[in-house]
């Protein structure tokens, strides 16, 4: 039975690929505000007075004259995650986290509050849309404790479930297919009329209008935010990168009968997070899609409160920006506790690791503690030459020449850690339809510690295997019997989990 297949001899690179690959390299002075590269991020408890210095200086250059800036502002507000609440305790700390935004609000903006404002609801953290005058009265708030730019994310772009051992499972055990679990693919929206048909569960748009980036909102109507499965459409395919989430979402659950995903019967929770840009320093020429983190982190929180209502084993985003060597979450700081929030409610946040090429590095969200970092393998199970590498990454799959789904009944080749990053989230599916009740550093374990070992700059990860995953889980095992097959002086656990 015909699976997916990759595609041999040269790899033409898309037009999505070619922003995916050109955009990080560009110098910061050809860039506006908010490009893919590391965030300017100032913690206001360190330095108080800051707000003429080091970090605060370089947030407060990005304004010049009459523009505004969008910074993403942590709170000084200690929360509980929701889920560790009861109904009315959670109310009532939603209700206190509002009025301690509408206090700083009032401070920084008083009645002037015609920029953008976006109030998160799970975690300590809003976005705002700020003139310079505006931005030094936040720096020196001392209900803030933390500043960022909200910069944005590319596309990922660069018989797969035959590799990864998932036709065996399905043999073994009809059942471990997906069934009754599903997956939240945050990206350009899917529309597949065959691979997708009554798989979409829920949907939702979060995307930007911002004219100083030339960012205008893919909602339907031009809206920033809207809910409801048709809210998740796919963005229009004349718009360069618009055919991304739906060749995604169909490596990750897709069955059309003959072309079958990972978790080929798991649901879909379809985000649509993209922003229409027409900046030449994005785009070049024509129009191409970035991601604003605070549409992500939206994203992520609408995720989160639909923990009641499916079963979610993980969330995927096969997009990222700039590049870290170590763990990100101080300057992704408001990522990095929506992140936390998930994995500690059972759900896994998969995100692609980049395709730079580098070794030691990797991108952001990747970069954060508890999301799970994918690199990308080819049809001989080497590391693709554009897969990013390090010690962050946590688990290899397929990535290279993945023939899936694009928008609307069509299929077509597509490379990258963008397609390697949805077999991880729907193997995290498929071994949650074995065992629902089985944490995140569980099913990360099981993955990790079984496969086939892949090296590349010394560093040693496994490719994910699903059979022997299973295996594992089935045996009630719990930890690696080989700790030295990782690179590490001294082997530490990569993750902190809740």
């Amino acid at each position: 039975m015909t699976r997916f297949f990759r595609l041999s001899g040269t790899l033409t690179l898309t037009a999505a690929l070619w922003v995916g690959l050109l955009s990080p390299p560009l110098h910061a002075a050809e860039l506006p505000p908010a490009a893919a590269k590391n965030p300017i991020v100032v913690y206001t408890r360190l330095a108080p007075a800051g707000a003429e210095d080091g970090p605060g200086r370089a947030l407060l250059e990005l304004i010049d004259g009459d523009r505004t800036l969008r910074v993403i502002v942590g709170l000084d507000f200690d929360m509980a995650p929701a889920h560790f609440l009861s109904e009315g305790d959670a109310a009532t700390q939603a209700a206190d986290l509002a009025e301690f935004q509408a206090a700083v609000l009032q401070r920084i903006l008083g009645s002037n509050r015609t920029g953008a404002i976006l109030r998160f609801r799970d975690i300590p953290f809003m976005t705002l849309e700020v003139n310079k005058s505006q931005l030094r009265k936040v720096l020196v708030d001392p209900g803030v404790t933390s500043v960022q730019e909200d910069t944005v994310a590319a596309p990922m772009l660069r018989d797969s479930t035959q590799t990864i051992r998932a036709t065996q499972v399905w043999a073994l055990k009809p059942e471990l297919r997906g069934a009754g679990q599903a997956i939240a693919i945050l990206d350009t929206g899917t529309n597949h009329a065959t691979m997708l048909k009554d798989r979409i569960v829920a949907g939702a748009c979060y995307s930007t209008n911002y004219p100083a980036y030339t960012a205008e909102s893919l909602c339907a109507g031009g809206a920033t935010s809207r809910t409801g499965k048709s809210a998740g459409s796919n963005c229009p395919t004349y718009i360069r990168g618009c055919d991304h989430g739906t060749h995604v979402a169909t490596i990750a659950a897709g069955d059309d009968g003959s072309l079958r995903g990972v978790a080929r019967e798991a649901g879909i929770i379809r985000i649509q997070v993209f922003t229409k840009f027409s900046h030449p320093a994005y785009c070049g020429s024509g129009s191409c899609v970035m991601a604003f983190t605070s549409n992500l982190i939206q994203a992520l929180e609408h995720v989160y409160r639909l923990r009641n209502s499916y079963d979610i084993a993980a969330v995927n985003m096969s997009l990222g920006g700039g590049i870290y060597r170590s763990h990100c979450d101080a300057s992704q700081p408001a990522m990095a506790a929506i992140t936390n929030q998930l994995t500690s409610a059972g759900i896994a946040v998969v995100v692609a690791s980049g395709n730079s090429g580098r070794d030691g590095y990797i991108s952001w969200p990747a970069c954060i503690n508890n999301a799970i970092a994918v690199g990308c393998t080819t049809d001989n199970d080497n590391l693709a030459y554009f897969s990013n590498h390090s010690n962050l990454i946590d688990l290899l799959a397929p990535g290279y020449g993945i023939y899936a789904g694009v928008p609307s009944r069509s299929y077509g080749y597509k490379s990258g850690t963008s397609m390697a990053a949805p077999h991880v989230a729907g193997a995290f599916a498929l071994l949650k339809s074995y065992d629902p009740n089985a944490s995140v550093a569980e099913l990360l374990t099981a993955l990790d510690c079984t496969g086939e070992p892949i090296t590349r700059a010394g560093v040693s990860r496994n490719r994910i295997d699903m059979r022997s995953a299973y295996q594992f889980l089935k045996k009630s095992e719990t930890s690696c019997k080989k700790v030295e097959d990782y690179t590490l002086p001294e082997w530490v656990p990569r993750h902190r989990w809740f």
